[in-house]
């Protein structure tokens, strides 16, 4: 008779542990909310929601399983027609705020209420004032982060200035992020700044070769009429 070694013992060993806990309630949320992150990158939202959803019903005080439902509705919300929008919005802003409620720390649930209040219409709850509030938790967690959500906020009013130096704040701090430096250069656009927003954009290709945003915005000052004098 073959006796296993040891190495093989402990992976039947694993195996038996992990089969155990997925049929408790907490390995089976832990199972679901891992098929709902699956099924997000696949571009499924609708059967992400799902899953995340029948996480929480089988453990409502993990945070990460209700920011995590919060981001699959934001992606439902595009394709939504005027009722649907207003039913997911308050699924939305509920998800968030639970997530925090259960972690005052958690980013995912944060930003995701940051991006609500600057993105939701006052009717629905949105609110600059509390967006920058709640960037200004973000910021307090993670500069880089908070600096971007900022920015985010300073763009959605129009304040092409503020956003750019939130931009340049987070490419300070995060050097080899090839996002912090794409949104400056979007915003030296907008300033009508387009040598100096070339240089962002190439900067950023520089640093994420298959940036093909940074690469289409570049395309795009080449192809822009040049000044008159």
């Amino acid at each position: 008779m073959k006796i296993p070694c040891l190495s093989t013992i402990a992976l039947l060993a694993l195996s038996l542990v992990a089969t155990a806990l997925a049929q408790t309630p907490a390995g089976e949320a832990a199972a679901a909310h891992q098929a709902g992150k699956a099924l997000l990158q696949e571009q499924k939202a609708k059967e992400a929601v799902a899953e995340f959803e029948k996480a929480i019903k089988l453990d409502a005080t993990n945070p990460d399983y209700h920011a995590d439902l919060g981001s699959a509705i934001s992606r439902l919300m595009p394709e939504a027609n005027f009722i649907q929008k207003a039913m997911l919005s308050g699924k939305m802003l509920k998800a968030f705020e639970r997530a925090v409620e259960l972690n005052p720390q958690h980013l995912g649930g944060l930003i995701g209420l940051t991006r609500y209040y600057a993105n939701a219409p006052e009717i629905a709850g949105g609110s600059m004032e509390k967006a920058a509030a709640t960037a200004a938790r973000v910021q307090a967690i993670h500069p880089f982060l908070g600096e971007l959500e900022f920015a985010n906020i300073a763009e959605r009013n129009d304040d092409f200035a503020a956003a750019l130096a939130h931009y340049n704040a987070a490419a300070k701090l995060h050097p080899q992020h090839a996002g912090a430096r794409y949104g400056s250069g979007r915003m030296l656009v907008q300033l009508t700044k387009p040598e100096e927003a070339r240089a962002e954009f190439a900067a950023a290709l520089a640093l994420k070769p298959d940036f093909d945003a940074a690469r289409k915005a570049l395309a795009a000052l080449d192809a822009a009429p040049a000044p008159k004098n």
